[in-house]
């Protein structure tokens, strides 16, 4: 069972390493490059878990409300690129919403983190786990395109004259 403040707490490790927010950025970049957001329900995921760098491989767990499972056509293009997938169904245990005193658990006693204030009760919500373990050689082939694409000289002068050209042409005559 996920809860709510592991969550919390491995993000806040992830942040405070550069290396970890790196590899994540690198890890969007291989989705992306994978065309996965293309696929229903994918860009609804939240990190809970990772990145775990080992030599070879990232793995990082993404969560998705039980309603929203990503699309698994997306999950088998990861496949062909020597990524592996695994889905798994879990419940997150999370705070309720204070809408009625129904959702309380009652006040905080002295040694509680906020004395005194209510407490909301904990509800356990259904959700997808999709755990990807991604090969670094991957990871890094996408880097090194990228390194590629921005080491090469772009004339901003003929893009921008490229842009005028364009609009010219999608005028009708007279209206220049």
């Amino acid at each position: 069972m996920m809860d709510q403040n592991y969550i919390l707490d491995n993000l806040k490790a992830n942040t405070s390493r550069n290396s970890a927010l790196e590899t994540l950025m690198n890890l969007e970049s291989v989705i992306d490059h994978a065309n996965i957001y293309a696929y229903k329900n994918w860009q609804e995921g939240e990190i809970v878990e990772g990145p775990h760098i080992d030599r070879y491989w990232v793995t990082v767990t993404l969560m998705y409300p039980h309603k929203l499972m990503p699309d698994p056509e997306g999950a088998e293009r990861l496949l062909k690129h020597g990524c592996k997938v695994y889905y798994a169904k879990d419940e997150l245990e999370t705070a309720a919403k204070l809408k009625s005193p129904d959702d309380t658990k009652g006040q905080d006693n002295a040694t509680g983190k906020r004395p005194g204030q209510t407490r909301a009760r904990m509800i356990k919500k259904p959700i997808w786990l999709i755990t990807l373990v991604v090969p670094r050689k991957f990871m890094d082939d996408i880097e090194a395109s990228k390194l590629r694409i921005e080491d090469q000289a772009i004339d901003s002068d003929s893009v921008e004259q490229a842009n005028v050209d364009v609009i010219a042409q999608s005028q009708p005559e007279g209206e220049a």
